[in-house]
């Protein structure tokens, strides 16, 4: 049985794939990034640091953890290999807050896009390959302009939130004997072993 779980950085290079994916980028050129801080760099080597003085279309993805009671949950299991030792699997969900930043003159045509394409079998299939799945009530898109250096920038985000599988496989340590002392009221001990 194998350990299924993904690092921020790899979960944050899924959710860029799948925004060119939709988005229809097939060569990135820092197109779709990571937001700046978050370690996951355009393609090119370029930093991701944001640059709004720019009208070229730009998505950042923001992935961050979210608290949720599903994500609460554990199911945790012990199997016997018929060995001294254990093996403990720990399978649970995580629960992912994504948040798709659009910027540039077609922001929100490509944040609409991005919504509409997070259903397409074909996003779905690949977030089942990865062991995610999309919480199917997804907010509308929501357009937030910033002021940047005197000027409005056009920025249109999207959110969508997504369960993640994941499971942790580890060995156990059991107890291969014990030392055991019986004290009778007149003082006399009797010590001896019990094994497993």
């Amino acid at each position: 049985m194998r350990q299924i779980q993904k690092s921020i950085t790899e979960i944050e290079e899924m959710f860029g794939q799948i925004a060119c994916d939709i988005l229809g980028v097939t060569n990135n050129n820092g197109r779709v990034r990571g937001v700046w801080g978050s370690g996951v760099d355009t393609p090119d080597g370029s930093k991701s640091v944001a640059n709004l003085g720019t009208t070229k279309d730009l998505c950042y993805v923001q992935v961050t953890p979210q608290d949720d009671a599903y994500n609460r949950q554990r199911q945790i299991r012990y199997i016997d290999r018929g060995g001294i030792d254990l093996i403990a699997v720990d399978e649970h969900t995580d629960v992912h807050n994504v948040l798709f930043v659009n910027y540039g003159a077609n922001a929100y045509d490509c944040a609409r896009a991005i919504r509409n394409g997070l259903f397409h079998d074909r996003t779905r299939r690949f977030l089942r390959l990865n062991h995610f799945a999309l919480v199917t009530d997804v907010p509308a898109i929501r357009r937030v302009p910033e002021l940047v250096n005197a000027s409005w920038v056009n920025r249109v985000d999207v959110s969508a939130v997504f369960n993640q599988f994941v499971r942790l496989v580890g060995a156990m340590k059991t107890i291969e004997g014990v030392n055991v002392t019986i004290r009778q009221e007149n003082g006399r001990e009797r010590n001896f072993e019990v094994k497993t």
